[in-house]
């Protein structure tokens, strides 16, 4: 049976929520919505159910129905963005009642990414969410810092704020509470999934029926799959932070190929496709960027970030990569759709809040990994591709291992 429940608003929350777990040597599955759930296919199964941009009662639905799907797992985690944007009240009344939980622990901090949580407000490297980037966000502006507000929608009698300002403060929170105790909904960013996951005991585990977690089995005997040789990245999230990291690749030799500005509708990905297959077959790693990443040295004026024209794109040229790395939540689900995935099996992290793993298409499966558009450093989009360049192409009956 599934031992651990991961519930998420978007793609790279529910990767990165769910990929602390893979390393304490879970076999962790994350499914794209929740028709998908499968109880005891992976020791953690994680399910997109990509309703951050959704009203708060469609939202409130998506998660009730999964989480009753899934409440017989020991231990049943809610993730949130860590800046606060999305319907994270009324995600968490849903799944706390689907689930068949009383109480939600709330821990949003995310030290090592600069997050942190002091006297029930939010911060951004010290600075209240109110006066950082994230309160101009194009989609899902935050204009409070105040954690018990976001999480409207929710009882206050049925959750409790947490303070966090470093790892180990996320770790007494785990072990006041503990990580197993009956009738708990977890919520929180990755900083407190690291937490439960350090807080794990050895396996095996089981589920709240006492039944035994999965057991991911000896791997098969297979040939030895070829080696990633092409790797394509996808940059859609317009934070700073990710061109800092575009700028990274540039200085390494990757060639950036640009959206054009203003694309709108109807749109012909064919050119553009075209254009990157190219450069695919003279270069091992070639970047795909929104207008923003890849004009910003010429001042050209910018859009917001178009995930679906950028899915196109790379569903028309996916025969020329082999690998593929995707930021921002909204552009790696519209990119995974568009490529026709069933589901991933993560591996672990590249850094903290960034998880790499297998893509699972139709005909194949290829190394991908993914994270929110404010996290890393400079080197991480670089770290990313040479994570994934050490892992081999696997065929569509081949299993993964880190």
């Amino acid at each position: 049976m599934t031992f651990i429940a991961v519930l998420a608003d978007d793609l790279t929350s529910a990767l990165d929520g769910a990929a602390p777990f893979a390393a304490r040597g879970l076999s962790v599955r994350v499914v794209l919505r929740a028709s998908a759930i499968t109880p005891g296919s992976a020791d953690v199964l994680a399910v997109d159910l990509d309703s951050r941009f959704l009203r708060p009662g469609v939202a409130q639905r998506r998660f009730h129905g999964a989480a009753q799907r899934l409440r017989s797992a020991a231990l049943v985690y809610k993730t949130v963005d860590s800046t606060l944007r999305g319907n994270l009240g009324a995600e968490a009344q849903g799944a706390l009642a689907g689930a068949g939980r009383q109480r939600a622990e709330v821990a949003p901090a995310f030290p090592a990414a600069g997050r942190t949580t002091e006297q029930g407000l939010q911060r951004v490297q010290g600075m209240p969410l109110e006066h950082t980037v994230f309160a101009s966000d194009p989609r899902t502006p935050v204009t409070t810092s105040n954690v018990a507000e976001r999480m409207h929608g929710l009882p206050p009698d049925c959750m409790r704020v947490h303070d966090a300002a470093h790892d180990h403060d996320l770790d007494a929170i785990v072990a006041a509470v503990g990580w197993q105790r009956p009738g708990v909904l977890w919520v929180g960013s990755p900083g407190l999934a690291a937490a439960l996951a350090r807080a794990l005991p050895s396996m095996p585990v089981q589920d709240t029926q006492g039944r035994p977690a999965a057991a991911a089995g000896p791997l098969p005997a297979t040939p030895a799959p070829r080696p990633c040789r092409r790797v394509l990245v996808v940059v859609g999230s317009l934070h700073p932070a990710n061109q800092a990291q575009v700028d990274g690749l540039v200085h390494a030799g990757v060639p950036v190929i640009g959206l054009p500005p203003g694309t709108g509708s109807p749109f012909d990905p064919a050119p553009l496709a075209a254009t990157v297959a190219q450069a695919l077959a003279r270069h091992p790693v070639v970047c795909l960027a929104s207008p923003r990443m890849a004009d910003a040295a010429t001042g050209t004026p910018a859009c917001a970030a178009p995930a679906l024209q950028l899915a196109q794109v790379v569903a028309r040229c996916a025969p020329h990569f082999d690998a593929l790395v995707a930021t921002g939540g909204d552009t790696a689900r519209r990119t995974v759709d568009a490529l026709r995935a069933r589901s991933l099996d993560l591996l672990g992290e590249v850094e903290p809040g960034v998880p790499f793993g297998v893509l699972r298409l139709p005909a194949r499966q290829i190394p991908f990994s993914t994270k929110a558009g404010g996290f890393g450093c400079a080197d991480t989009l670089l770290r990313c591709v040479q994570r994934l360049q050490s892992l081999p192409t696997l065929s569509p009956q081949q299993r993964p291992t880190p």
